[in-house]
C-alpha cells in the first residue's frame, strides 16, 4: 500500500510512473551507442541526427524533443517531446523502440512483421485495468489509483498547429498527483508519431514492475502515493535492474492474445464517471 517511509540509500518504487528520474540522463547513451548518428553539442544543448538525417533528437533544458521528416530539409511529418521530469523507463523504452526500428521504419512491429503483437497504446492500458472517462474531452483513460493518465484528442486536428504547439498534440500521457490538471510530468506524440513507439511508451508506464531510484530522488509530492521498500543490493539485483531500465519494459509481451485495436471512443463497458475540476 502507499505509504510515507523514512527509507534511505536505493529503494524499490510503484508505480514506476510516479518514480521520478534517477537523475541522469536514459536516451544519450542510446543515441551515443547508435549505428550511424551523429552527435553535435550546441552549449549545454545536444542535438543529434539519424545515419539517414529524418530523425532529429535534441536535448535542451533538460528535455527531449524528436521529430522525424520524410524528407530531410522538409516540415516534419510527426514529433514526440518528453518533459525534464519523465521517469527514466519512459524515455528509454521510446529511444530504444526508435534507434532499433527506425531503419525498416518500424516495419517489423507492424501487422505482418515477425515482432507484430496487436497490442496498441489503448489496448495495452486497458490490460493493466485502466479505465476509460466518460464524457471528457480530450477522451482520456485513467490508471487504477487515478495517477496517470492517457489522452485522446478526438476531431480534425491541423497538423502544422500539432507541430508548433505542444499542447495541440493528438496524443498525451500524464502523472502526478492531479494528472489531469497538474501534472508532475508529461509525454506529448503529434498523430503521426508511429505506433510502435507509443506502444512501447505504453507499456513502459503500465508495467507492474517496481523502478529503482536513490530515495532522495523520489518526489516529494509522490510519497504518499507510491509503496517504496528497500532495494536488494546484490550483483543479482543490479543487473535485473538494468535490464528492466533499458530493455524489458520495451520488449512486446509475447504470451498476451492480441487485443482489439486502439480506438479514441470511451468503452460500453461500466466505468469511472468524469469528474469535475
Amino acid at each position: 500500500m502507499p505509504h510515507r517511509t523514512t527509507v534511505s540509500g536505493d529503494v524499490l518504487v510503484a508505480p514506476r510512473y510516479l518514480a521520478g528520474t534517477t537523475g541522469t540522463d536514459p536516451a544519450a547513451p542510446l543515441l551515443d551507442a547508435a549505428p550511424g548518428w551523429s552527435h553535435t553539442l550546441v552549449g549545454p544543448d545536444h542535438y543529434y541526427a539519424s545515419s539517414c538525417q529524418r530523425l532529429r533528437a535534441a536535448r535542451r533544458n533538460g528535455e527531449w524533443t524528436f521529430t522525424y521528416a520524410q524528407d530531410p530539409l522538409g516540415i516534419p511529418d510527426w514529433s514526440a517531446h518528453f518533459d525534464r521530469t519523465t521517469p527514466d523507463e519512459v524515455l528509454a523504452a521510446f529511444t530504444e523502440r526508435l534507434t532499433d526500428g527506425l531503419d525498416s521504419y518500424f516495419a517489423d512491429y507492424l501487422s505482418g512483421g515477425p515482432l507484430h503483437t496487436g497490442q496498441t497504446p489503448a489496448s495495452v492500458f486497458a490490460e493493466h485495468g485502466w479505465e476509460p472517462v466518460r464524457g471528457t474531452r480530450p477522451w482520456r483513460t485513467l490508471a487504477p489509483d487515478e495517477h496517470a493518465a492517457f489522452h485522446i484528442r478526438t476531431g480534425y486536428v491541423d497538423d502544422p498547429e500539432e507541430l508548433r504547439h505542444r499542447g495541440a498534440a493528438i496524443w498525451k500521457i500524464t502523472a502526478g498527483p492531479d494528472p489531469v490538471n497538474r501534472p508532475t510530468w508529461s509525454a506529448h506524440f503529434t498523430g503521426h508519431t508511429p505506433q510502435p513507439l507509443m506502444t512501447a511508451v505504453a507499456l513502459a508506464v503500465a508495467d507492474p514492475e517496481p523502478a529503482q531510484r536513490p530515495a532522495h530522488r523520489v518526489p516529494e509530492a509522490h510519497r504518499d502515493l507510491v509503496g517504496l521498500r528497500p532495494a536488494a543490493h546484490s550483483a543479482r539485483a543490479a543487473a535485473a535492474q538494468a535490464r528492466g531500465r533499458f530493455s524489458a519494459a520495451t520488449q512486446p509481451t509475447r504470451e498476451s492474445p492480441p487485443p482489439s485495436s486502439a480506438a479514441p471512443t470511451p468503452s460500453p463497458s461500466p466505468s469511472r464517471t468524469a469528474r469535475t475540476r
